[in-house]
């Protein structure tokens, strides 16, 4: 373990556009292709093979090259050059009973400035448990996937709810998963990967392997991936016991992921049966939280001696689909048909052990705290595409729908519970929650493809089915369903090689249970957490318009955008004065909205001689309109940011490497009013250099290098560090790590 002004802003991001725009039309006359992952195809944006510089909306695609090139170990890495989309990470700074800074570790994808439950996660097809956060519990989503076993990770920017439910409120994160046929050269019967990879921000070790084969009409394959890591360094320096302290609390973690497929092929269908494996395990040994605790104004309520903590996240899925794809010309009614069946169990488990002692006559016994959230899911999805023409116009429909039962539990438990409660508890009752949906989209070229018009509509369906919980007595759940048509619309207009495209689209995302049924009370200490039957759900309005350019190596990309989201639903205090006799009530409820606006650019180069380079920016600013209150910034959105890589590749794909400068402005203080209890700290303004390299030792054989933080420059990013008091002395604890390096070495038979 290790010891250890908004115009000057954009006046700087504009020069670098035009830098970049400008160099990359210049170097065009010896480059005649673009960037591989611009030139690829996306699903997740139509629920069809399109084009990504032909579609009607914003999506990334990352493939497993370049994961492994940045030398990502985890889904906050993935992003790290992705501006507009950000994994939260806090250092874990949590309590047994009091606090939560850190305890979720990656805790969920943030798309333009709106996160949580709000994006819809999915692996191959199938929804990432649900995150969760009450009292001293966290739970995030970004925890449960391993990187080593994706390979390729589709982000779609904007509402999505038209195509895939709820959940795609603003935005869907789609991992997905190898095949035996990835593996498999043609002509061979066998084929494997592997790779061993280190990291120095965290002491990472990691090795993923990965075995196929194949026979007549059946293939197979086997990959187990395995992380051992701890704490994330910073550039604290402030190594004591106690609330002082600004370097990492010690952990120790570690992960194992395995996957494993059975294929059989024959002709234009596909059988495949999936079972995927994951736990994660992570021991914190919580040095900040030692020494004397006050509750009131005067001497310590009691001493903090020891406080640990054992967190895990397990994930077990299992799958079964049938996939018909039709000939290139075309056969009945299908062109393409995928059936799923699916039964998928999430388990996150939080232990914290607190040995205290007393500081007067009152005793203060040790305290355990023993918090889980479970979800049990099954469910079905089927997908369709029909192609025809009516004149002059080509038609494909997608369609289908899925429906899905999940078993949603959560447990408080341990010893020592506070004055007038009693373990075990829970704060919803047990709930069978269900989602379901039927959808209808269509592509239709007019003018030989020149015009793309992408009509979608969706009904969604869902129910909130509580149990008489006995660990809930006196208290009478509410059930709640609901339904709501999602509505979008995209299109695509060919000049040559210019795309001008543009998209209105509806979101939506259904209360979860713990929301609707939420239910706790200490009426000693005044306050209680009430249930809201008449919560209503979460929907979003948004447009999207953008232009695109791709030729002779050159990709260039405008994209503006706004979306409204109504009814917002957040946890607030409705009443009370926090006394026992008018106790504090908090409440889940609707906010009138939430507007965002905002403008990202993107341009890249790659050239015949191996240069290439690429620029990012994203900017965006969001408002809260709550009831009878002021109306208030919204403090998920990041400040301004923006990426500029330089590299070069050899041709023949035997070395190459890039340097990637990272800028990521101050957020104004007018944007963080309501955020921290006075004013907030706002980290400045910071540009951070990282290198990455790899050299081909042989066709099957690849060292790869990335030095990160170049200048070992001491940053932090406002997502890690929202709600943090400017007056804090424990700044220097958010930070990110200094100068780190990674290492990996992969081969493949």
């Amino acid at each position: 373990m290790k010891s250890s002004l908004r115009q000057r802003q954009f006046a700087l991001a504009s020069s670098l556009l035009a830098l970049c725009f400008s160099q990359a039309a210049f170097a065009a006359e010896t480059a005649d292709d673009g960037f591989d992952d611009e030139k690829g195809i996306t699903v997740t944006a139509t629920r069809a093979p399109v084009a990504i510089v032909d579609a009607p909306a914003t999506v990334t695609v990352i493939d497993g090259q370049r994961i492994a090139d940045e030398l990502a170990t985890d889904v906050r890495d993935i992003v790290r050059f992705e501006p507009g989309i950000t994994v939260r990470r806090a250092p874990a700074r949590f309590g047994a009973a009091l606090g939560t800074t850190g305890r979720a570790g990656n805790e969920d994808f943030n798309i333009r400035g709106i996160g949580g439950n709000r994006v819809l996660i999915q692996v191959d097809g199938i929804r990432s448990p649900q995150g969760f956060s009450f009292g001293a519990q966290d739970v995030g989503r970004g925890n449960a996937t391993d990187v080593g076993l994706i390979k390729s990770v589709e982000i779609l920017r904007g509402p999505a709810s038209a195509l895939y439910g709820s959940d795609g409120l603003s935005g869907v994160v789609s991992f997905t998963t190898s095949d035996p046929v990835d593996f498999i050269k043609d002509g061979n019967a066998i084929g494997g990967f592997a790779r061993a990879q280190f990291s120095s921000a965290d002491n990472e070790f990691s090795e993923t392997v990965a075995l196929a084969g194949q026979t007549g009409n059946f293939s197979a394959m086997l990959a187990y991936s395995r992380r051992d890591f701890e704490e994330l360094d910073n550039k604290g320096d402030n190594d004591v016991e106690g609330a002082a302290r600004t370097t990492p609390n010690p952990q120790d973690g570690q992960s194992n992921a395995l996957l494993g497929k059975l294929v059989w092929n024959n002709g234009n269908h596909r059988v495949r049966i999936t079972g995927e494996y994951l736990e994660r395990e992570i021991s914190s040994n919580i040095l900040s939280g030692l020494g004397p605790v006050f509750l009131f104004p005067g001497p310590p309520s009691w001493i903090v001696d020891s406080l640990t903590a054992e967190d895990s996240t397990e994930r077990v899925r299992a799958s079964v689909d049938w996939t018909y794809n039709a000939d290139a010309d075309g056969s009945g009614f299908f062109d393409y048909a995928h059936v799923a069946a699916y039964w998928q169990d999430g388990k996150d488990v939080q232990f914290a052990d607190e040995d205290r002692s007393p500081t007067g006559a009152t005793p203060r016994p040790d305290r355990e705290r023993l918090n889980s959230f479970n979800n049990r899911v099954y469910g079905v999805a089927a997908d369709f595409r029909s192609s025809f023409t009516t004149g002059p116009i080509k038609h494909v429909i997608t369609y289908g729908g899925d429906y899905s039962v999940t078993r949603q539990d959560g447990l408080r438990d341990g010893v020592e519970p506070p004055f007038a409660e009693t373990f075990p508890s829970r704060a919803f009752p047990v709930t069978d929650f269900s989602l379901g949906g039927l959808f209808i989209g269509n592509a239709m070229e007019f003018a030989d493809g020149a015009f793309t018009l992408y009509p979608a509509l969706r009904f969604d369906f869902y129910d909130l089915d509580p149990t008489d919980d006995p660990l809930l007595p006196g208290f009478v759940p509410t059930g709640q369903d609901g339904s709501r048509i999602s509505p979008k619309i995209g299109a695509v207009w060919k000049l040559g090689d210019v795309r001008l495209f543009g998209n209105y689209a509806q979101g939506f995302r259904a209360p979860t249970p713990s929301q609707v049924n939420n239910f706790f009370e200490n009426l000693v200490f005044g306050y209680t957490s009430l249930p809201n039957p008449n919560l209503d759900p979460e929907t979003s309005e948004s447009l999207e318009a953008g232009i695109r350019y791709q030729a002779d190596g050159i990709t260039l990309g405008l994209t503006a955008f706004s979306a409204q989201y109504d009814d917002f639903i957040s946890q607030e205090i409705v009443s009370g004065s926090f006394r026992p006799g008018d106790p504090a009530v908090f409440q889940f409820v609707n906010l009138n909205n939430v507007d965002v606006k905002g403008v990202e650019a993107r341009a890249s180069y790659k050239a015949d001689n191996g240069f290439r380079a690429r620029f990012a920016i994203a900017f965006a600013d969001g408002t809260v309109e709550a009831p009878d209150t002021t109306d208030l910034s919204l403090s998920t959105i990041d400040p301004l940011n923006a990426i500029l890589g330089l590299g070069y590749r050899d041709p023949e794909d035997r070395f190459g490497g890039e340097l990637i400068l990272s800028y990521n402005a101050r957020k104004e203080a007018n944007e963080t009013i309501g955020t921290c209890s006075e004013a907030c700290f706002r980290p400045s303004e910071s540009a951070i250099i990282d290198a990455t390299a790899f050299y081909r030792v042989s066709e099957n054989f690849t060292i790869r290098a990335g030095l990160f933080n170049v200048t070992d420059k001491k940053y932090a990013l406002w997502s890690n560090v929202r709600g943090l008091n400017a007056s804090s002395d424990i700044t220097d604890a958010f930070t990110q790590p200094g100068r780190n390096v990674s290492l990996s070495i992969s081969a493949s038979f």
